[in-house]
């Protein structure tokens, strides 16, 4: 008797402290598989690399030192190139960074005269990236809206797109090389945004940036897997206990456990803006493509179809269509024998005069001065 009372004691102590040790292993984990954050900078050998337009024949200027343990950049943006640019590139380890997977980018911020920042993530591509060649390394951007009193920013990786100039710089099609990978990325680019003001000086202080991943889904499944081992030890229970009563009375059935459907959070703003803009970037060559006729293929009011193009590039409707239809013709141009009428009219210009207007505010240029002048691309604003 007292044997039997023993065991069942023993018994009642594994149930309790059963499901608890899975938790706990859960805990171990969890901790031991979390990958850590990469520091981007406070790093003590982190190469710095200020840049501007000037090697384009701009006249903007741009600085950077450390400072204790801040990054300091001062810039000045001046006329001289149709978008002037300052900024400061931070490079990594030649052989790149993983940062492929979801994460986001930790940026703390001292100070900022800038209210856009411009964010790049360039990456490497096997087979393709050269050493002479800035851009055939793949640049990843966004616009970071910087608000004054915000110490810190927490931006998801996923928010980096490669922009359209970037394929019209490397020469190639998005289907080429397919979407972002993220696994190689040798350097990190801090520059001024759209409609950064000219003539004044602004200075961007840094205290810390690192990339973390995300260990969410990671996470889920470990927990996932305890959580099920915990209702499975439940259940068994149930059932044990289920089998101690007598067959001829009835027990109603446990409830079923709630069962949860994972709901996806959907940036409606954001997806809006990725129809703008792709909307744009497909029909820029219809001559009568305008803000109505966006608004009906992708079913954003109109209003908001200016907002949008006003955020993603800091221009107006026009001045955005144009800068889009600009950059194709100047492919052709460069890339082509065809006639410059026809190209006009590829791009969506049917009256070539006015393409040829709209090309020399541009690109301080002509279309057959360029066609008739040296062939090699711009020099690396880096």
């Amino acid at each position: 008797m007292f044997q039997r009372i023993s065991r069942s004691r023993t018994w009642s102590k594994v149930v309790v402290w059963l499901p608890a040790a899975w938790l706990l292993v859960a805990l171990g984990l969890d901790l031991a598989l979390a990958r850590p954050a990469t520091t981007v900078w406070r790093e003590p050998k982190r190469r710095l690399l200020a840049f501007s337009d000037q090697p384009d024949n701009g006249r903007s200027t741009s600085s950077v030192h450390p400072l204790k343990n801040d990054l300091v950049m001062k810039m000045r943006l001046d006329t001289g190139v149709t978008w002037p640019v300052a900024g400061t590139i931070l490079f990594l380890d030649p052989k790149g960074v993983d940062f492929s997977g979801p994460g986001t980018l930790e940026l703390d911020v001292v100070r900022s005269d800038l209210s856009l920042l411009t964010l790049c993530l360039v990456e490497d591509i096997p087979g393709f990236t050269r050493d002479d060649k800035w851009q055939s390394a793949r640049y990843e951007c966004m616009d970071q809206e910087l608000v004054p009193g915000t110490p810190s920013y927490r931006i998801p990786l996923e928010k980096f797109t490669t922009p359209s100039w970037w394929y019209s710089a490397a020469g190639i099609l998005p289907s080429t090389l397919g979407p972002e990978r993220r696994d190689r990325v040798v350097r990190l680019v801090l520059q001024t945004g759209p409609g950064t003001p000219l003539g004044k000086d602004l200075e961007l202080r840094v205290s810390r940036i690192a990339i973390a991943p995300s260990n969410a889904p990671r996470r889920l499944g470990i927990w996932g897997a305890a959580l099920a081992l915990v209702l499975v030890h439940v259940s068994l229970l149930r059932l044990a206990g289920a089998k101690r009563v007598k067959e001829s009375v009835k027990l109603p059935s446990p409830p079923a456990d709630p069962y949860f459907l994972p709901i996806e959070a959907v940036s409606y703003a954001d997806r809006e803006r990725d129809a703008v803009v792709q909307c744009i970037g497909h029909d820029y060559a219809d001559p009568d493509l305008s803000l109505e006729k966006i608004a009906r293929s992708t079913g954003v009011p109109v209003d908001r179809v200016t907002h949008h193009v006003k955020m993603a590039s800091g221009l107006l409707f026009k001045a955005y269509l144009n800068k889009v239809r600009g950059e194709a013709a100047r492919k052709l141009l460069l890339e082509t024998d065809l006639p410059i009428a026809e190209i006009s009219q590829r791009v969506g210009y049917s009256n070539t005069p006015h393409f040829n207007r709209v090309f020399k505010e541009l690109f301080d240029t002509t279309p057959t001065a360029l066609r008739d002048g040296p062939r090699n691309e711009p020099p690396a604003s880096e």
